[in-house]
C-alpha cells in the first residue's frame, strides 16, 4: 500500500497517487487512535501518506503556461 502512491505518479497518474495518499493517511490515523497498529508504524504510514499530498500540492502543473 505503501508503494502505490509512488507507482501511481511514475504512471503519470497524479489523482490516484493523491487518493492513495489520503487513504494512508486514514489508514495512520486510524491505527493511531484504534491501537490495532503499533504506533511507530503508524506514524510512518500517516508520513509518507502527507509527503505523497505535499509533493501532489507542490509539483501541480498549472492550467496554462505563461505566454
Amino acid at each position: 500500500m505503501v508503494i502505490l502512491p509512488r507507482l501511481a505518479r511514475s504512471l503519470h497518474h497524479p489523482a490516484l497517487a493523491g487518493i492513495l495518499g489520503v487513504v494512508l493517511i486514514g489508514i495512520g490515523i486510524f491505527g493511531l487512535a484504534s491501537g490495532d497498529i503499533a504506533q511507530g508504524w503508524s506514524i510512518l504510514i500517516l508520513v509518507i501518506g502527507l509527503i505523497n499530498l505535499l509533493r501532489l500540492v507542490i509539483n501541480k502543473p498549472e492550467a496554462a503556461p505563461p505566454a
